[in-house]
């Protein structure tokens, strides 16, 4: 079983869906959490326990980023693994979609991530190890129907894979590696609103014939965020039930 004792692990969007999946998994395991939310978290960290705290912080803005980090330092010295969890994903077509809501999809799935690891490689830095884990979508980024208006969706979580390359290349020789992972259509609050004819198409084309939930999400986060996962760096693992055969 992975251990994460005296591990420190920053989860975003952790107040519902795969983020609180994680973050319960990793608590369960031993690691200390850090939740940032906008919204109040302060129930799950009390569930948690062994000292997790919640942060409500915006995962778009820099200043609340240094915020967390700061608060981090100041109560644990230092910060193991950062799990981005945050995302959002409003359907709007091309000619619906305004500017003002391209940015938002942005910020929150893609930007938010570069501001995390910005934040946070600082202190994995010191101890010359850390896990980051970021969470795409292959679902909807790589088997989009045709007309869904998920286009600024598509493209923030494909960034987040180009992210993700990116920095395992630039932070492999502080000790720290950089992941993502793929979840396919998860069982959570947020895809309960997901048109019927995406829902189709994927039951079509799994290999195991069931929604994911967060916690087959959130074992395979706990794997890359973990001692045994060392050599692996620079990966978007697909956790989709067969979704995606590469």
């Amino acid at each position: 079983m992975l251990n994460f004792e005296n591990k420190i692990a920053v989860v975003t969007g952790s107040r519902l869906g795969i983020g609180r999946g994680v973050a319960r998994l990793l608590a369960e395991r031993g690691a200390t959490l850090v939740l940032m939310n906008r919204g109040d978290t302060s129930d799950l960290a009390a569930e948690l326990g062994k000292g997790a705290i919640s942060v409500r912080g915006d995962v778009t803005s820099e200043a609340d980023w240094a915020h967390l980090a700061k608060t981090v330092e100041d109560q644990f010295g230092r910060a193991d693994i950062l799990v981005n969890a945050a995302g959002i994903y409003p359907v709007a077509a091309l000619t619906d979609m305004d500017y003002a809501e391209w940015r938002r999809v942005m910020a929150t799935n893609l930007d938010s991530q570069f501001l995390g690891a910005r934040a946070l490689v600082p202190l994995m830095r010191k101890a010359k190890w850390g896990r980051i884990v970021n969470i795409a979508s292959d679902v909807v980024g790589l088997v989009t129907p045709p007309g869904m208006g998920f286009s600024h969706y598509v493209a923030s979580k494909m960034g987040v894979v180009g992210l993700t390359r990116g920095l395992a290349n630039e932070l492999a020789a502080d000790g720290i590696t950089v992941n993502a992972v793929h979840p396919g259509i998860t069982d959570t609050e947020g895809a309960s609103g997901m048109p019927n004819e995406v829902k189709a198409q994927v039951y079509m084309n799994q290999a195991i014939k069931r929604l994911g939930t967060p916690a087959d999400i959130a074992r395979t986060v706990a794997f890359l965020a973990s001692e045994e996962a060392d050599f692996l760096t620079g990966q978007t693992i697909a956790a989709d039930g067969g979704l995606i055969k590469l």
